[in-house]
């Protein structure tokens, strides 16, 4: 007797269906807009306004279509999504899964926090040095949309006027110096009780220091919490 083996006919390379090189971009960029919203909350951005330009690989047109949604991860080491930006675009479809390159050019106009003075390294800001103007950034260095983010930080480099004010070339003041007397707060579960103190490091808020307590003479770690006052526990 003989047996049929049944062989289901091959399907063609032609007949996959592929991604749209169109739909792909359009769909990238819609991604990338509301990346940019996210960030925007989350800073405070005010109204702002978008310029992106999508660069995709043809190679893109020969992948066959995601039946999952996509994925886009960074390839960059930028905190704000501005300037030239790398992403990674996967598919996680078992039967199809594949990871394509992309680039990203991004530009975001807003205001923005200026210098209107030239400034020296050890300066702290001052309203007086600050002006806001509607600006276009393409690079992704950080920067402020209020003025009052930037009051009392302190200089780390000479700053030029007339340039939008660079996040990163400021630092915090302390607000503890070394030698000060501080207002030493020890507090355990409801009970509270303050001292004085002498600092034995210079702090700035948040940060812990050595203070020395000037009634039992002992060294404590305590964090700072604001002009000359830390805070420490029993």
């Amino acid at each position: 007797m003989l047996s049929m083996l049944f062989i289901p006919p091959l399907v063609s390379a032609e007949s996959v269906e592929k991604v749209d090189e169109n739909a792909f971009r359009s769909w990238l960029l819609e991604a990338h807009k509301q990346e940019v919203a996210e960030v925007a909350q989350s800073h405070n951005w005010p109204d702002y306004s978008l310029d992106s330009t999508i660069r995709v690989p043809a190679s893109v047109g020969h992948l066959p279509v995601c039946k999952m949604p996509l994925n886009t991860e960074g390839r960059d080491h930028q905190s704000l999504p501005i300037g030239n930006l790398k992403r990674a675009v996967s598919c996680s479809d078992k039967n199809s899964s594949w990871r394509i390159n992309v680039a990203i050019k991004s530009a975001i106009t807003l205001p923005v926090v200026f210098l209107n003075k030239s400034l020296q390294r050890g300066d702290e800001i001052t309203p007086s040095a600050l002006t806001i103007k509607k600006h276009t950034l393409s690079k992704g260095y950080p920067f402020f949309t209020n003025k009052e983010d930037a009051i009392g930080l302190r200089t780390i480099r000479r700053l030029r006027s007339g340039n939008v004010l660079n996040a990163s070339h400021l630092e915090s003041v302390p607000l503890v110096m070394k030698g000060n007397e501080v207002l030493l707060v020890a507090s355990k579960g409801d009970f509270q009780a303050s001292m004085k103190g002498v600092a034995l490091e210079e702090g700035k808020k948040g940060e812990q220091i050595d203070v020395r307590n000037l009634s039992s003479n002992k060294v404590v770690r305590a964090v700072v919490t604001g002009k000359n006052t830390v805070k420490t526990q029993f």
